[in-house]
C-alpha cells in the first residue's frame, strides 16, 4: 500500500475531528517532537523484539512467518499506546473524549472491524516498511466511502487511494536499520559459547573489524557475565589481548576523535570498533593513544 501525503486540511470534512485527535495525542504523548523520536524507535524494538536474532539468527520481517508478523504489528500496537499514555476504552484507546481504535499493517491495507466502521469511528493508523526504514502513524475516519468491500470475517480494507484521508502524525520517518544485519549471526551465537568472556569478546572483535558495535551487541555476546564491559577492558580484557596483535579497539570514549582524524568517522554513543592500522602514520597515531603496543 502505497502512503499518500494527506489532504485533511481545513475545510477538508474530517479535519476538525481528526485535529482535534492529533492534538489531543500531542498533549498525552508530550508534543510532537516526542512523537517524531519514540515512534520510530518503538517500530525498531517491536521489530527485533519478534525477530529475536540472537536466538533465531533472523534479521528481517521477510524471514518472519505470517503468524509472526501479526505480532510484529500487536507490539508495535503496545509500544505505541505505551508512548501515548492513554487508557483503554471500548476500543484500543480514549483521547479525549473518543474511543480510538488502533490499526497496523506492515505492507497491506488496514483492515476495519465492523465495530469501528459502523459508526465510521476514528483509528489511529500505523504502517511500517522495514525495507526503506521508515514509518507512518496517522488519524483517520472509518467511512464508508474509503473503504473496501467486507471480507469474509467482515472487516474492510482501506482502498489505495482514500489513503490521502490520513491525518499524518508521523509521515514516514525513519527507523535505524537492524544493527544485527552487520554480523553473521551463525558466527555470533557459535562464539556465545566459547569461554572466558575475554576471549570470546576478543574473537569477536577479530572477526568484525572495522565495523560499529554497538552495546547492546557486546552485551548479548556477553550475556554470562557479570561486567560485560570488563572484558573490553585493556587490563584482562580485549584491549590488553588485541592491542598486542595490532588491533586497537577503540569507542565513543576512547579514540573517538582519532578514528575521524583517520577517516573512519565519528562513532556514535555506546558504540565500539575495532581497526588495524593502514599504515605507519596509523601506527604511530594508535600507539601513541595506547591502542596497540606494536
Amino acid at each position: 500500500m502505497k502512503m499518500l501525503p494527506s489532504v485533511v486540511m481545513p475545510g477538508h470534512p474530517d479535519f476538525e475531528e481528526l485535529a482535534r485527535i492529533r492534538d489531543g495525542i500531542f498533549d498525552i504523548a508530550g508534543g510532537d517532537a516526542e512523537i517524531q523520536d519514540a515512534f520510530p524507535q518503538a517500530v525498531r524494538d517491536a521489530i527485533d523484539f519478534v525477530l529475536d536474532p540472537i536466538r533465531t539468527g533472523r534479521t528481517e520481517i521477510r524471514e518472519l512467518d505470517n503468524v509472526e508478523k501479526t505480532f510484529v504489528g500487536l507490539k508495535i500496537e503496545h509500544y505505541v499506546r505505551d508512548i501515548l499514555g492513554a487508557p483503554k476504552g471500548i476500543r484500543d484507546l480514549v483521547i479525549g473524549n473518543r474511543d480510538v481504535d488502533i490499526k497496523n499493517t506492515l505492507d497491506n491495507s488496514w483492515m476495519i472491524p465492523p465495530e469501528t466502521y459502523r459508526d465510521e469511528g476514528p483509528c489511529l493508523v500505523i504502517n511500517s516498511k522495514e525495507d526503506e526504514s521508515r514509518c507512518w502513524m496517522g488519524v483517520m475516519l472509518a467511512r464508508e466511502q474509503y473503504l473496501n468491500a467486507p471480507n469474509r470475517d467482515g472487516k474492510r480494507g482501506v482502498k489505495s487511494g482514500a489513503v490521502e484521508n490520513v491525518l499524518w502524525l508521523a509521515e514516514g520517518a525513519g527507523f535505524p536499520p537492524s544493527v544485527w544485519r552487520a554480523f553473521d549471526m551463525a558466527a555470533f551465537r557459535e562464539l556465545r559459547k566459547l569461554q572466558p568472556g575475554t576471549a570470546r569478546a576478543s574473537e569477536f572483535f577479530r572477526q568484525n573489524l572495522e565495523k560499529p558495535v554497538p552495546r547492546e551487541v557486546v552485551e548479548a555476546l556477553l550475556f554470562d557475565q557479570d561486567d560485560p564491559m570488563k572484558r573490553l577492558r585493556k587490563n584482562q580484557g580485549a584491549r590488553g589481548v588485541l592491542g598486542p596483535e595490532g588491533i586497537a579497539l577503540l569507542s565513543d570514549t576512547f579514540g573517538n576523535g582519532l578514528l575521524q582524524e583517520l577517516g573512519r568517522g565519528k562513532l556514535p554513543p555506546r558504540t565500539f570498533m575495532a581497526i588495524v592500522p593502514r599504515n605507519e602514520v596509523e601506527r604511530q597515531k594508535l600507539v601513541q593513544i595506547g591502542a596497540i603496543y606494536i
